[in-house]
């Protein structure tokens, strides 16, 4: 589209130059046609006006337009000639072109050099100096003709000297110039026909007079000329600007025709169409001269009356404004005795006190407000000192400097703060503008101004909210906030001084059972005590701050290095331990303490308090109840767990998860009855990894959810497809972590995943950690139930890891069991823990549960379950488990006699004569 633009524009251009072009060269073909006196140059050369004119409105831009145009004229006139001779032909081309060009780009260069850039035709001035460029610019372009006619043809026109020569090409310049230019810059600023022969009468007039004038240069050429001059200055004074230039060019042309046309030859050869053109040139030029000078002398008519008008105008205006003034000084002294009275009202009747006081302090003046709250009347108040008699002594001093302050300097009104107690003894803070008062004329009796705002409960309110903005409320600490502005003045004054500080982080270990069991009015008391107790062991200049929950910070200022710290740590975990007195009792708590030092670790609060946070969490790993210095492996392992949560993020929308399948077989015949679905992440870099590798992160990073719907969901899925691989049904089973099996909408969201993948709830199993269920075993059959009437399998993983293995199967709904792996793996080594493995598959089989065990490795370890009566197995020695991609393949080498069992099992003795079963 732009470049579509560009070459419209582009031939918009070469078009407009082109009709300049064709302008020039008709304008010279027209010249050259005239009479003249000689063959080289012409009575007029029209096209230097008109090109003198477009570069006078339109500048450089039509300067190829001319050129290629007068080019052509030098050529027409060269062809017009005929010199025959190419040298002489290509001189005279050359001297006839530099004529032409020379007239009109001489003259709008000289006058572009006059200091007023503005239409020539402006003002007498800038006409003055278009006449000079003009006649300069045609001298110049006369040169080139009259050294053409003296060197290339002397014989041109035999009887012609050389100053004539020059003076005719001279004058063919000049008139054209003179005329045509003026012309065209008039029609172009007055356009309109209407207002060019706004005179019609006259016109008519004047074309009479030319037509007369005509008709007598027939009889004598040279009277009739003369009389062409009233008849200019008629037009000049008479006609518009536009008019009077057509008329001045009209007569101007006739004038010359006159002469060039006469029919006497010995006049038109004679020295007397020189004197005619002179004459003609004169008036011509006197004529437009007299019309500039009359348009500019209307346009400072015109300015001048617009100007008279403007000041009368402003002269109105003034007369208005001193009336509005009068009225307004009127209004003004009524306003001044209505504000009088109502200062008087205003100063009585305020709640503010208000008091005058001279230079030394005595009291003039005294409102009510004053006397209310000082007990005093005005007549008991008046000459008494104001600081010595009102103003506590601590602030008097400050007070007197202030006054004395607005009353000696050039400071009107100044302020201050001060505390006054009322005649009933309450305090109150009062907040004095001083103001001083002067007259204008009377540089003595200078007074002072004071008027007091009772500011207290503002000062009550701005100290709460300070107290609420940088303390914590319920433990009296400092809170974040503040506790962020002091580590970082320590941490500069550390980094100045070359001295320690220390940042310690520490929080209640098991802080939310106790508010669960004993009730939040209880923690908000234990919180209270831990930070009296923590206060206890600081010094004053140390800060405390409780960050959120039960989270506390301790600033330690300019301590001597990490034994400082820890004397100090080791004294508060002491105290924490120590028996706190709750409403139910006694309770003894402990705290996990992680530690920082700065600048050593850090030099910013950020990096500081991150480095606290780091080291307490890795006292609580360590066991809690113990404190930890921060050091650069714990940033390592969190720089690794916060990639590894990102990754996995990524992995659970980058489809990098997959479940693998490991048999459950009949311990009695081999055959598979069950897959476990086992999680693993394909991880682009690390391989292949197991949930070891990253539950932990997905529960503490909130992903855990996530990743559980997941294989719950992906499970189902496959199940289905499982179902129509395997020749008999298979069960598939999943692991349920704790967060998982306590989230409230557990069995609502495995009954929606039933249903959307259209599941036989009695083809999948939860495995539940007995661990899990102890510590809830109220909540938990309620739980239970709700699955279990769904038709899915309960299995209780771990069987035997936790105490209450008899009540559990006594009172919740499993249909499986799965033995600890870790009693397994020391059965056949122990007879203690092969006897507690012998009671709980009988326990099992006595209450009609299946009993299952996982993890099987080794040959020994499946003998002792097959001989314990244990009716599943899984685990390595049968088979490792496969991905989900291969599940075809092995179901299909089921089909074609693939043995999960070993061959040689029955052959294994079990080891340690441990107990045998007579169950089969």
């Amino acid at each position: 589209m732009n470049v579509r633009f560009q070459l419209l524009s582009r031939a918009k251009t070469i078009l407009f130059q082109l009709l300049i072009a064709a302008a020039v060269m008709g304008l010279a073909a027209t010249s050259i046609q005239l009479p003249g006196p000689g063959a080289y140059y012409s009575i007029v050369w029209l096209p230097s006006g008109f090109a003198l004119a477009l570069l006078l409105l339109l500048g450089h831009r039509v300067s190829v337009g001319i050129a290629v145009g007068l080019l052509g004229a030098a050529w027409l006139h060269t062809l017009e000639l005929n010199t025959g001779d190419s040298q002489t032909a290509t001189g005279t081309f050359l001297a006839i072109l530099m004529s032409y060009g020379l007239a009109p780009f001489v003259a709008f260069h000289v006058f572009r050099q006059t200091p007023a850039e503005q239409s020539p035709l402006a003002d007498y001035q800038t006409f003055l100096w278009l006449l000079g460029a003009i006649t300069l610019a045609s001298l110049c372009a006369a040169l080139p003709v009259t050294y053409l006619i003296d060197t290339l043809a002397p014989d041109a026109g035999p009887g012609h000297p050389l100053n004539e020569i020059f003076l005719q090409a001279w004058f063919a310049h000049f008139l054209a110039s003179i005329t045509i230019t003026p012309l065209i810059l008039s029609l172009v600023r007055e356009p309109m026909v209407s207002r060019i022969f706004h005179r019609p009468l006259e016109w008519v007039l004047w074309i009479a007079g030319l037509l007369f004038i005509v008709g007598l240069t027939q009889r004598d050429v040279l009277q009739g000329l003369f009389l062409l001059l009233p008849l200019m200055t008629w037009a000049a004074t008479r006609f518009s600007l536009s008019g009077s230039m057509i008329a001045i060019a009209a007569a101007t042309f006739t004038g010359l025709a006159c002469i060039f046309f006469a029919t006497s030859p010995e006049f038109v050869n004679g020295i007397d169409p020189l004197l005619g053109e002179s004459l003609i040139a004169a008036m011509a030029g006197t004529s437009y001269y007299v019309r500039v000078i009359l348009a500019d002398r209307e346009r400072v008519e015109n300015s001048l009356e617009s100007t008279v008008e403007e000041r009368t105008r402003q002269l109105q205006i003034t007369n208005f404004e001193l009336k509005d003034e009068i009225f307004i000084r009127e209004q003004a002294e009524k306003s001044f005795r209505r504000s009088s009275r109502h200062f008087r009202a205003l100063f009585e009747n305020t709640s503010n006190p208000i008091i005058v006081v001279d230079r030394s302090n005595a009291i003039r003046q005294w409102n009510s407000a004053a006397e209310a709250l000082f007990g005093y009347s005005r007549d008991e108040a008046l000459d008494r000192n104001l600081i010595d008699a009102f103003i506590p002594p601590a602030q008097r001093d400050e007070l007197a400097w202030k006054i004395t302050k607005v009353l000696n300097t050039g400071l009107t009104r100044d302020q201050i703060e001060t505390e006054v107690n009322s005649f009933d003894g309450t305090p109150h803070t009062i907040l004095w503008n001083l103001n001083r008062l002067q007259e204008e004329d009377d540089d003595h009796h200078v007074q002072l101004i004071l008027i007091g705002q009772d500011i207290s409960e503002i000062r009550e309110t701005q100290n709460q909210l300070h107290y609420l903005a940088h303390y914590d409320v319920l433990t009296d600490t400092a809170n974040r906030r503040l506790f962020e502005d002091r580590c970082r003045q320590a941490i500069a004054s550390a980094m100045r001084h070359g001295h320690y500080c220390a940042l310690i982080a520490l929080d209640v270990d098991h802080f939310k059972r106790i508010n669960d069991t004993l009730g939040h009015d209880a923690g908000d008391e234990l919180l209270q005590e831990l930070a009296r107790r923590l206060q206890s062991n600081v010094r004053e200049e140390d800060t405390i701050a409780r960050l959120g929950g039960d989270e506390f910070a301790i600033l330690l200022n300019q301590v001597n290095g990490a034994e400082g710290c820890e004397k100090v740590a080791r004294s508060i975990l002491n105290t924490i331990t120590q028996p706190m007195r709750v409403p139910s009792g006694e309770l003894v708590i402990t705290s996990s303490i992680g530690i920082t030092l700065a600048p050593v670790d850090g030099k910013s609060y950020d990096e500081l308090l991150k480095n606290a946070d780091m080291a307490m969490y890795r006292a609580k790993k360590a066991g809690r109840n113990n404190l930890q210095f921060f050091s650069s492996d714990m940033n390592d392992e969190m720089q690794r767990q916060m990639s590894l949560e990102r990754e996995l993020r990524e992995a659970l929308r980058g489809n990098q998860l997959d479940l693998y399948y490991q048999p459950t077989i009949n311990a009695r015949n081999g055959r598979v009855v069950a897959l476990e679905a086992l999680l693993r992440w394909r991880h682009p870099t690390r391989g292949l990894l197991s949930p070891a590798d990253f539950m932990d992160i997905a529960e503490q990073t909130g992903q855990l959810q996530h990743l559980g719907e997941w294989v719950c969901h992906n499970a189902c899925l496959q199940s289905r497809a499982i179902q129509a691989m395997s020749p008999s049904p298979v069960s598939v089973s999943i692991n349920l972590s704790s967060r998982q099996y306590n989230h409230p909408q557990l069995a609502e969201s495995l009954q929606t995943i039933i249903q959307d993948t259209h599941l036989d709830p009695n083809l999948f199993a939860l495995e539940i950690d007995e661990r899990v269920l102890s510590d809830r075993l109220e909540d938990t059959a309620a739980t239970l139930n709700r699955l279990k009437a769904l038709g899915i399998t309960l299995v209780l993983d771990r069987f035997g890891s936790g105490l209450s293995s008899l009540r559990l199967l006594r009172e919740l709904p499993f249909d499986q069991v799965k033995i600890d792996p870790e009693l397994l793996e020391q059965a056949p080594k122990d007879e203690n823990t092969a006897a507690i493995v012998h009671t709980l598959i009988n326990l099992a089989r006595q209450l009609s549960l299946t009993v299952a065990a996982s993890g099987v490795q080794t040959a020994e370890e499946d003998a002792f379950l097959r001989a314990a009566g244990c009716h599943l197995l899984q685990g390595n020695r049968f088979c490792e488990p496969l991905p989900s991609s291969s599940l075809g393949e092995f179901f299909e080498e089921i089909r074609n006699g693939r043995e999960l069992l070993p061959a040689d099992q029955f052959s294994l003795s079990l080891p340690h004569g441990g107990p045998r079963s007579d169950r089969s």
